[in-house]
């Protein structure tokens, strides 16, 4: 699975409140690349649920976070850089 779409997937299990705070840290070119794959999602099993919050969790996130923390940890998937459309 490709880490755009795990964030995609990620911002979509934590609910609109939340991945919308995060979003709005996010600059220009993150927002279009994690929207246009929300966008692209049509089903999330359970199975992929599990897989995306795993690697999340392996990467420290906690349910308390701050939004910036979080956007940290997603980034981390890219290799501590922007969010792409690119493989990280």
């Amino acid at each position: 699975m490709s880490p755009v779409k795990k964030v995609a997937i990620f911002l979509i299990m934590i609910g609109r409140e939340k991945g919308q705070s995060i979003i709005e840290l996010m600059d220009n070119s993150e927002i279009k690349a994690v929207v246009a794959e929300i966008r692209s999602l049509t089903a999330i099993s359970q199975a992929m649920q599990e897989d995306v919050f795993g690697a999340y969790k392996e990467l420290g996130y906690e349910d308390d976070m701050r939004p910036s923390e979080i956007l940290t940890i997603m980034r981390f998937l890219f290799n501590d850089s922007r969010i792409s459309n690119k493989d990280g």
